[in-house]
């Protein structure tokens, strides 16, 4: 049986002033995972929750479109599809998050459990964090991962979460994925000295937290892989972008490049040149899942 990569969140439309698209972190996650493990023989689920609406059926659409597992996609009755306002500032996204949305009530049923003991990689931020029902599902899923790598993908977004529910978070990942800016808010957070510097600040958080790793992202400058004070960087391919390209969906693209080559075991060197290839297409196109080019591809 081939490997499982599952991404547990928000299935939401990104509403862009160029239009709407899907969108959603866990979700970019899982399909660019599956285009991914489709060419290096990986499987890929997302456990997430949407409604029968409009924009469900957008994202309905687009899942029955990819190479994902969709047993862990629940309906649900009453609430809204999630979907995010986007506003770009010089091709830099600002988000305002729609809350009280299907995604705040994702349940522990029984594919979602299946998921979790078949699991390889997991993948889960924060924000799915902040509706209760999906916080214990969260949790009853994590502990049922008992053979999962697990990555939490920081992502912060207004609101931000609460300082109990960044402990928790860290305290059940092997692999800290965020960006710089995320980096520094941690230290902030949590004391840590030389609070500006980020391989000071992923130092002390892998002890901290006794994580395996910290993979962060520096927008163009591409990602980076730390293992105790070993740093890891490497070159940024570059796409020539497409009209009304965004950087919406790079870091998640890049992370799904991190659980590929975490359930293959490749070494940190060549997961960071993969990441920098996907980060770097998807920042050339427009919304956060058009699928890689045979070029792209090659390049992984």
């Amino acid at each position: 049986m081939r490997p499982l990569i599952v991404g547990f969140g928000e299935a939401l439309i990104d509403k862009l002033p160029s239009g709407d698209v899907v969108g959603g972190a866990p979700l970019n996650f899982s399909l660019r995972a599956a285009e991914l493990g489709e060419y290096l023989g990986c499987d890929a689920a997302i456990v997430t929750r949407i409604r029968a609406d409009q924009h469900g059926s957008l994202i309905s659409a687009r899942l029955s479109d990819s190479k994902l597992e969709l047993s862990g996609v629940q309906i649900d009755e009453h609430l809204p599809t999630g979907f995010v306002d986007v506003i770009l500032d010089k091709g830099q996204p600002d988000y305002t998050i729609g809350r009280q949305v299907a995604w705040d009530a994702i349940e522990f049923d029984e594919a979602a459990s299946k998921l979790a003991q078949r699991a390889a990689v997991v993948c889960f931020g924060t924000l799915v964090q902040l509706g209760e029902v999906s916080a214990q599902t969260l949790n009853q899923f994590l502990s049922k991962a008992k053979s999962a790598t697990k990555i939490l993908d920081l992502n912060l977004r207004t609101p931000l979460p609460t300082l109990s529910t960044v402990d928790f978070s860290l305290q059940q990942a092997d692999v800290l994925k965020c960006n710089l800016e995320e980096l520094q808010q941690l230290a902030l957070w949590f004391s840590l000295d030389q609070p500006t510097e980020g391989i000071a600040i992923a130092e002390q958080l892998q002890t901290r937290f006794d994580l395996q790793a910290v993979f962060w992202t520096r927008g163009a400058d591409g990602c980076c892989w730390q293992s105790g004070s070993r740093r890891v960087v490497a070159e940024v391919p570059k796409f020539i972008p497409e009209p009304n390209a965004d950087s919406v969906g790079a870091g998640d693209a890049a992370s799904a490049a991190l659980a590929i080559g975490l359930v293959l075991g490749w070494n940190p060197e060549r997961i960071v040149r993969a990441a920098n290839v996907c980060g770097a297409f998807a920042a050339s196109r427009r919304g956060a899942t058009t699928p890689l080019t045979d070029e792209a591809l090659k390049q992984v």
